[in-house]
């Protein structure tokens, strides 16, 4: 089965769409969520990103409120959940800290959480990296291996890259962990190019948060329906 995994900042844009948002993310059966936890300098992250970030800071979001926000969201839901963070947030909100059982994982952008932590992490791949360097981060890896699809910021792509095919391969040889491409990721086309190359799921992010802002939930969840379609189409079929 390839996975679909899409990403919400926590509480964008406001407390009742965020939560309309994840009724509806959990009736279409997607199967894991990346929540970002907001930060002052999202640095790899476009400005669509960024301003949900600065948003949800503006509003007052502390540690209570994102405790109290994902047991909500454990007892609701049955999606998989990936805190996503810069080491700001982890120091910011003690996110180390936090109970294991109110997530399935964490990323952090800009420090490699070890394996042996307790935290379930993910680890973020790239096309500059060499064999050496990602077998290093494989070993600290204990979740999904997440490809960066080309070098850039979240949103900034105005095509699918190609730089990702190399590191999926790679990867795909000397792990059994799942490979999920992000960065990019718009159309069904480019879902297609990265299933058709390995990867075991996709992540959309940027493209994703920009049909919530401007065309709402509906038009959310009809574009869930014609990935996920596929997606499975292509699970019957292996």
């Amino acid at each position: 089965m390839k996975d679909l995994v899409l990403y919400m900042t926590i509480g964008y844009p406001n407390e009742n769409t965020f939560f309309q948002m994840l009724d509806m993310l959990d009736e279409e059966k997607v199967p894991v969520l990346e929540l970002g936890i907001p930060v002052g300098n999202p640095f790899l992250d476009g400005d669509l990103i960024r301003q949900s970030h600065k948003q949800v800071l503006d509003s007052g979001i502390g540690r209570e409120k994102i405790v109290r926000w994902l047991q909500k969201i454990r007892r609701e839901y049955k999606f998989r959940i990936i805190l996503m963070t810069y080491k700001e947030g982890m120091e910011k909100f003690c996110l180390s800290e936090l109970d294991r059982k109110l997530y399935d994982g964490i990323l952090c952008v800009d420090e490699v959480i070890r394996a042996d932590s307790g935290m379930k992490p993910v680890q973020i791949y790239n096309e500059t990296m060499t064999e050496v360097q990602m077998l290093g981060l494989l070993a600290e890896n204990a979740n999904f291996a997440y490809v960066m699809s080309g070098n850039g910021k979240t949103g900034s792509f105005s095509r699918l890259p190609d730089g990702y095919i190399r590191t999926v391969h790679f990867l795909k040889k000397n792990t059994a962990l799942p490979v999920y491409v992000g960065f990019g990721i718009k159309t069904l086309k480019d879902v297609k190019a990265v299933c058709s190359h390995g990867a075991d799921g996709v992540i959309i992010g940027s493209h994703f948060m920009r049909i919530m802002r401007e065309k709402g939930c509906l038009e959310c969840k009809e574009y869930i329906k014609i990935i996920n379609n596929y997606l499975q189409k292509t699970a019957l079929q292996s």
